[in-house]
């Protein structure tokens, strides 16, 4: 019986967890970061890093393997013990695109996009890789859309490919290549326009798709001390 603490910071942890549970032979402890998560799933809440840490230190529990969907809390180094092996989904093609936000700066920057799933090490995201694709995705997307298509590959990619990690017959290898490492506040810099700064347009509509989500544009510029909010629809016809 393989025994999994898995933990969930976005609904596509959910579908994860359905196909964990296809197995009879693993025992799943599931905990998310998303209160609206909880009514409908019966799975517990834990609403604050500093409570995540405190369970885990004052848990007895050890576990086969600790699973990351999407998970927004990074677990402290001294208690790895508690886990004798680990996957976290992340949404680029590692080393490519570690930290926050992949598809933003890929947009923007031309790099490459992939998900990967990986172990979890000190550091950000640079644990050995289990398996990982990359994959292309059409010209002017935004945001939102290359998001949600990482989420779809990642959970096809996972479904694939975790049963034979728990079992072993899937190994890791080391991250190689140069990485690209982006902070939280990095995708800030892109928000601000300005009126007299020559842009290319395919990379000015690039900057913008990066900046919105669904239907919220992040881009903005200031004429005569007031700010104005810069949407761009694009529409193939």
């Amino acid at each position: 019986m393989k025994k999994i603490l898995f933990l969930i910071g976005k609904p596509i942890g959910l579908e994860a967890l359905q196909i964990l549970k296809k197995r009879k032979n693993i025992s799943i402890d599931v905990f998310t970061s998303d209160k609206k998560l909880v009514k409908k799933n019966k799975i517990k809440f834990i609403k604050s890093k500093e409570k995540f840490i405190n369970y885990l230190r004052s848990s007895d529990e050890n576990y086969d393997f600790l699973i990351l969907v999407y998970w927004p809390w990074l677990v402290p180094k001294e208690l790895f013990k508690k886990f004798d092996n680990s996957i976290n989904f992340h949404p680029s093609f590692l080393p490519i695109g570690r930290g926050w936000y992949p598809h933003v700066h890929a947009i923007v920057k031309n790099l490459k996009i992939g998900v990967t799933l990986h172990k979890i090490l000190p550091g950000i995201d640079n644990g050995d890789i289990w398996c990982q694709e990359q994959f292309k995705y059409k010209e002017f997307t935004s945001a939102s859309d290359l998001y949600k298509l990482s989420q779809l590959k990642i959970l096809k990619l996972f479904k694939k490919n975790i049963f034979k990690i728990i079992s072993g017959k899937l190994k890791t290898r080391k991250q190689s290549g140069i990485s690209k490492i982006f902070k939280k506040q990095d995708v800030n810099k892109y928000d601000k326009l300005y009126l007299n700064k020559t842009y290319k347009l395919k990379d000015l509509i690039n900057l913008l798709n990066a900046r919105k989500f669904e239907d919220k544009s992040f881009n903005y510029f200031n004429f005569k001390n007031q700010k104005y909010i810069l949407d761009l629809k694009v529409k193939k016809v």
